[in-house]
């Protein structure tokens, strides 16, 4: 059982990690037989790799067609940024109670890193590290079921790779972003819960940026 467990968490990585790198694009169609091929393997993991792809929104299953890329466009991006800002400025406000010095201070590391990797044009690397920003807060909000959602959200933008924006557009909504990063980390310091609810949900989630991260 183990063995078959980690052969589907194999192609559940290797299919995510092509989606992320630009490999696979949005509707393109997923050749489940060259997967087997170049993992060796059989058809069973790689279907179940699909459907759990599927379920936390990287894939779309269409009926007698199979699995393709699932698509984000504007109003779908605006949708999801309404739901994610507020969910997430309610885990802020729970971090609140839990948050110490040791996150405060990894928070702005982070910041720093992902200052540097904006200016040397390391995109992608940029994306991870505001990732692990985030999760800095989320993770310690004590709350499990509320952790899954926002996981389970924010895998919907998994293609995040950055690699078909224009440069120096890119350049300035990611400075931009990552001093929204600095003033999030001011706000926990100053443990302002009601500015910093609504700096999250109505600033760093404002669906007027919805449209960078759809299709």
């Amino acid at each position: 059982m183990n063995q078959y467990m980690s052969l589907k968490d194999h192609v559940y990585n290797y299919i995510s990690q092509k989606i992320t790198e630009g490999n696979l694009t949005p509707n393109e169609k997923i050749n489940e037989q060259l997967i087997c091929e170049e993992l060796q393997i059989s058809r069973t993991p790689v279907r179940e790799a699909l459907i759990q792809l599927t379920t936390e929104g990287y894939l779309e299953n269409l009926p007698r067609r199979g699995f393709r890329v699932r698509p984000i466009d504007e109003n779908k991006a605006i949708e999801l940024y309404m739901i994610i800002g507020n969910l997430e400025g309610l885990a802020s406000s729970l971090a609140l109670e839990f948050i110490t010095s040791k996150e405060i201070d990894y928070m702005k590391k982070l910041f720093t890193a992902m200052d540097q990797a904006i200016s040397v044009g390391f995109y992608d690397n940029y994306y991870k590290l505001q990732a692990e920003f985030h999760n800095t807060f989320i993770n310690i909000c004590h709350n499990e079921e509320l952790i899954r959602l926002l996981n389970q959200l924010k895998r919907s933008f998994i293609r995040q790779s950055y690699i078909n924006q224009d440069t120096d557009d890119l350049f300035e909504i990611l400075k931009k972003t990552n001093e929204e990063h600095k003033q999030i980390i001011e706000l926990f310091e100053k443990k302002d819960r009601e500015g910093l609810i609504r700096y999250i949900k109505d600033v760093h989630w404002n669906t007027k940026n919805a449209k960078f991260d759809s299709i």
